[in-house]
């Protein structure tokens, strides 16, 4: 839903503005008691009606409604966390590899889109026409931080939406994003003890910060559904005795897997469990000979850019797994590495993992 009024992001770092309360800047002479003027993070002013919650500009009217979000940076250790107030949506997003941004074309908001990157795991599952209008910042399988400060900053970006890495000082970190006009937004669902329930978080959040809630619940709700027939159809018995699951994302030194997060509640959901689910941790890089010793039912491979044949390859002559009982039974199976991460295709994602898991419930 694109708005009239020009996108205005308030950081509680600079100034407060909370809808029922005038903190922070000082109102104008102008403005009535039920009113305050406000100053956006790009020198716009706006008068906030703190009573019917609009915002409006000297030359348009928009019904949007203010919405704070906290920025958690305590959670990757570079600050304290603090809140972000927006009183108009974002008009120049970028979204870093395609994890990210199939949340924005799942929920049409391609047009407040300024660009994006495919990364490294591309969605290889799902098909959104938006993917090939939407600008490209980098070529396909570079990520985000590859790209120059200037680069970003060409392109009017007002939001950013990545790991949080992305925003480490090695990269386009938070001082540098809020000093040129840019929010940047860690998903909830990228934590290391992230489930489910977290990319429905992140749906809610972008629903409000770009005035699709209606569309981002019926996503929710689609996800919800989806997973609530795969329990269906698996039954009690297969969660209480859960198949073992190594997960193949990449490395040949040693691999790098999952263990939590959103990638373990995934394989959960899927009435699986990863060999390493004891590891705290979302993802982590054992040892192959710990692979060996747990020895998996299955090994699930992440498909990056249509690699699963490459990979399988390797597991079928690497001296530590060519032995394995999941290799020599040919129970190799795959996932789009994009959606194992969390994103739009997460609960798809679940099914496909069943269905490979348990072809014979499927069938009946």
């Amino acid at each position: 839903m694109k708005k009239k009024a020009a996108a205005a992001i308030l950081c509680v770092a600079m100034s407060v503005v909370m809808a029922g309360c005038g903190g922070g800047n000082s109102a104008s002479s102008n403005a009535s008691e039920s009113t305050t003027t406000v100053t956006g993070s790009k020198g716009d002013e706006y008068v906030v009606d703190k009573e019917a919650k609009t915002v409006e500009t000297d030359s348009s009217k928009s019904d949007y409604e203010p919405y704070t979000i906290t920025l958690n940076l305590e959670r990757s250790g570079i600050g304290q966390n603090m809140e972000e107030t927006f009183t108009s949506a974002p008009e120049k997003v970028i979204a870093d590899g395609d994890q990210m941004a199939d949340f924005f074309f799942d929920l049409g908001l391609e047009d407040h889109m300024a660009g994006f990157t495919r990364g490294a795991c591309w969605s290889t599952v799902n098909e959104y026409p938006a993917r090939d209008k939407v600008t490209k910042i980098t070529d396909d399988g570079v990520n985000l931080s590859n790209a120059s400060k200037e680069q970003i900053l060409a392109t009017g970006c007002d939001f950013m939406m990545g790991w949080d890495s992305l925003f480490s000082e090695d990269h386009f970190s938070v001082d540098f994003c809020l000093q040129n006009g840019i929010i940047p937004y860690f998903p909830y669902c990228c934590s290391d003890s992230a489930t489910f329930d977290d990319i429905y978080k992140d749906y809610e959040v972008l629903g409000n910060v770009f005035g699709v809630q209606d569309l981002a619940a019926e996503r929710v709700q689609t996800m919800k559904d989806t997973l609530a027939s795969v329990e269906e159809t698996l039954g009690e018995e297969v969660y209480a005795d859960p198949i073992r699951v190594f997960v193949y994302d990449s490395g040949e030194e040693a691999p790098f897997t999952a263990c939590q997060g959103v990638p373990g509640d995934m394989i959960k959901k899927a009435g699986g469990i990863s060999i390493f689910d004891d590891i705290d941790k979302g993802w982590a890089t054992p040892s192959w000979e710990e692979v060996v010793e747990r020895d998996p039912d299955v090994i699930l491979i992440l498909d990056y850019d249509y690699d699963t044949e490459e990979k399988t390859e390797f597991l079928k002559t690497n001296d530590f797994t060519k032995n394995l009982r999941a290799v020599k039974e040919g129970r190799i199976y795959s996932a789009c590495c994009s959606d194992m991460q969390g994103s739009a295709g997460s609960a798809k994602a679940v099914e496909i993992m069943a269905r490979q898991f348990y072809p014979e419930k499927f069938e009946k």
